[in-house]
Order: C-alpha cells, then structure tokens, then sequence
C-alpha cells in the first residue's frame, strides 16, 4: 500500500497507449465457439459468474467516455462481496459489460484483452514469458488446445506486461509471487505448465534451468 502512494496512478491517456498494443487477437477463430454451449450460450470469459473484469479506475473513465458498454459490478453473494473488498482499492475497480451479445472490440477492458494469460517471472525474477491464469485452468478450453494461441497475441500482450511491470512495481510483485506458486505446484503434482514464449526468446536453451 506503501508502494501505491509513491507511485501515480496510471492515466486516460496511458490506458489509450495500453490499448494500441492489445489489439492482436487471441486465436485465428472466435475461440468462444469452444465453450459457449457449455455456458448457456455465452463464452466462459464473458460470464461475470466466471469471470469479473478488474479495471483500472481510469480505464474505467476512459472507456465511459467512449461508450456506454461498461458499468460498476454489483457483487451479490458473501464471497462476491469478499472478493470486492479484499481486491478493490483507490486505483482499481470491477466491472461489467452488457454481455458478449453487446460487445464492442475496439471498447474491451485490458481484462478481455489478456485474457487467459498473464506473466510468467522466472527463477532469477526476470519476466520471461505467459501462462494460463490458474484459477482458469479448468475453465477455459484454450488450455487444451495451446497451438491454437496465435504468436503475434502471445508478443503483443508480452510488450504490454513489459511496460506495465516497470510502471507499476507492484503489478511485477503479484506475478513473481503467482509464478512461485505455478512452480510450488509444479513440483508437487510433477504436473507441467506450457509457458508462451515471445518471439524473441523462443528456443533460448539457457532459459529452461530458471523455469
């Protein structure tokens, strides 16, 4: 919390800039096809019941200037509720949309566009790649089917992470911590994890010692 009051919160027209990076799409088909008629007809990642999108609050003002499509998210359970008040702070906020029948592209959170991956930090600390989010691991079918994520995603989402990790010294904390938790479960299940390599780092042997 320390960390948050020395550092300004990121503004509307970084939010543009983060949004000009992420506009590669995920797979070469609409990947919702994969999964929607095992959710009523709606993508697993568009359902606030799977997923709420975690906005930044002046992402949040930026896209209410551009559209009508985002609201504030109205938790209604106690672990919804819980989940707010432990995440929610004076920087960020959870949101929702009209649904995946109203959705606009060009007007997604930083949420959808990353979704379902985040930074991988390796042994030494340095960011080195993308893995699946672990809480939807079972969720989205994309974690059975890893040819199909296309690597111009796969480079763009990696800049992104880039910039925002030395921007945002904490937002480099939660994935050190969360890749040390892949790696704990790693070598308790012996259960493998595909990391997503940027282009420029694909088949560097001297990498597989620190993953």
């Amino acid at each position: 919390m320390l960390e948050s009051k020395k550092i300004p919160p990121l503004d509307e027209e970084e939010i543009a800039y983060f949004y000009s990076l992420l506009q590669e799409e995920l797979t070469n088909y609409d990947c919702g096809t994969l999964c929607k008629d095992q959710n009523g007809g709606i993508p697993f990642c568009c359902s606030v019941e799977n997923a709420v999108p975690f906005l930044y609050r002046a992402e949040f003002s930026f896209l209410k200037k551009r559209t009508d499509l985002w609201k504030v998210w109205n938790p209604k359970t106690k672990n919804e509720i819980k989940l707010q008040k432990s995440h929610e702070d004076e920087h960020t906020v959870f949101c929702e949309c009209k649904g995946v029948a109203f959705c606009e592209r060009e007007n997604r959170s930083i949420s959808c566009r990353t979704f379902p991956l985040e930074p991988y930090i390796d042994k030494r600390g340095v960011f080195v790649g993308l893995v699946f989010m672990r809480e939807f691991k079972h969720g989205c079918p994309l974690t059975q089917r890893t040819k199909d994520i296309r690597q111009e995603f796969i480079d763009t989402n990696f800049l992104f992470w880039e910039k925002l990790m030395l921007r945002k010294p904490n937002e480099y904390e939660t994935y050190r911590r969360s890749s040390i938790a892949y790696r704990r479960y790693r070598t308790k299940t012996k259960e493998e994890f595909p990391i997503f390599f940027p282009s420029h780092l694909k088949g560097k042997e001297y990498l597989k010692k620190y993953l």
